[in-house]
């Protein structure tokens, strides 16, 4: 059920699972299992993920209502506070850019060494 409907929206976006699987960030198999319905019961972070990805709400995807409701920005008020005192300090996009770039680096390091690889 949770897996159709992702289906059936990631079509309607005309996404590929890759695709949709890059913006969500996760992997394109996870995206997959659960569309395929073999991962019945994914995590509500992922969930939230690929719901943000769709531009719809984790309660449309588990099919607690039938109304395909626009997501909750990421984005809050206190996100935007933070972006808007970085930016009085002189950060550009550049540098939010590299910034992000540098922690997924980071991230990826730790989880290659937690993984005793």
């Amino acid at each position: 059920m949770i897996g159709d409907r992702i289906k059936e929206l990631r079509l309607q976006k005309r996404y590929s699972i890759t695709r949709l699987a890059e913006k969500a960030h996760i992997s394109k198999s996870y995206l997959s299992q659960i569309e395929k319905g073999s991962n019945s019961n994914p995590s509500l972070q992922m969930l939230h993920k690929i719901a943000a990805s769709l531009g719809t709400s984790v309660d449309y995807l588990i099919d607690q209502t039938n109304e395909h409701v626009e997501a909750t920005p990421y984005v809050t008020e206190e996100w935007m506070e933070l972006l808007n005192k970085a930016i009085g300090q002189g950060m550009t996009k550049e540098d939010f850019i590299e910034f992000y770039q540098y922690l997924s680096f980071k991230k990826n390091l730790q989880a290659v060494k937690d993984s005793g690889h």
